[in-house]
């Protein structure tokens, strides 16, 4: 019976680690999340040669629908293995209407590998408000 047990666990330990390295993806598959408020979203992050970071975003609501949008950048440097803030990096812009786009600059001061998360928060009668980040990585 220990025998019995111990090889189901083992067997049962095999396909846990194997199910673990699989990877997915949803947009793999074609399926593509659902918005109540949000037509679209477009983020773009790039670092020009003389070092200015730029994150450029559009959003699309829907007309009668969507009635605010909440766009937060965060700029971050990576340090060994995770990020920090950037000081003076980070901006959030608020407009009552159902499109926006807009972009934020800052100069770095400092080579390496930069990400610019943009989280986008859209409120609307179509129900509760839609959070969509999208994070983009760049090394300068």
């Amino acid at each position: 019976m220990k025998v019995r047990n111990r090889v189901i666990s083992f067997v049962m330990l095999c396909v846990m680690l194997f199910a673990m390295v699989i990877p997915t993806n949803a947009t793999d598959s074609g399926i593509m999340p659902c918005y109540n408020n949000t037509n679209s979203t477009y983020a773009n992050f790039a670092i020009d040669d003389s070092g200015i970071a730029t994150t450029a975003y559009l959003c699309d609501g829907y007309n009668n629908v969507t009635t605010t949008i909440k766009v937060e950048i965060q700029l971050q440097k990576k340090t060994w293995w995770w990020y920090n803030n950037v000081d003076g990096a980070y901006w959030k812009d608020v407009v009552d209407y159902y499109h926006c786009s807009g972009e934020h600059s800052i100069q770095l001061t400092q080579g390496g590998t930069y990400k610019s998360v943009v989280t986008f928060t859209v409120y609307g009668c179509g129900g509760v408000a839609d959070v969509i980040t999208s994070e983009i990585e760049l090394s300068y």
